[in-house]
């Protein structure tokens, strides 16, 4: 699996992470959620990148930058802001990052583009509990209801 594919489905983890946090959810469940995320982002490389390997997910790219970025930077920022807030994300990227984008919003549709056709979506619940809470207005509860 490429470097940028892992950076990339990492941001959806991410999410899901900042999210929970918002709702002041117990550590164990951060944990948890960040532990979906870890595992999804396996399942998905080793289904569609074959030759990806187990070490890879617990080296400093892996694990810890997953960790790391949960912590913070500008998805944590809006994730935060739009728990608390209830506006839009695009409204959101707007007002706190002055020109810069995100990546996990934006990602999160992407991997539901390709899932979607070919009948994986259900295999990656919190991919899509990103992409529902994202594009379709699901409730930030569903981070823990759905996964």
């Amino acid at each position: 699996m490429h470097d940028e594919t892992y950076w990339t489905l990492q941001t959806l983890g991410h999410w899901n992470y900042c999210w929970g946090g918002e709702n002041e959810y117990g550590s164990n469940t951060k944990a948890a959620i960040i532990r979906r995320g870890l595992l999804e982002m396996r399942k998905f490389g080793q289904t569609f990148f074959g030759t990806v390997e187990n070490e890879t997910f617990f080296e400093s790219c892996g694990v810890a930058d997953l960790i790391t970025t949960c912590a913070g930077g500008r998805n944590r920022r809006v994730a935060e802001a739009f728990v608390k807030t209830g506006k839009p994300i695009d409204v959101l990227e707007q007002e706190l990052l002055h020109g810069q984008k995100l990546q996990g919003t934006l990602t999160a549709k992407e991997v539901h583009d390709f899932l979607a056709p070919r009948g994986l979506v259900n295999e990656f619940p919190l991919f899509e509990t990103v992409y529902r809470i994202c594009y379709e207005n699901a409730p930030i509860e569903s981070i823990v209801r759905d996964i």
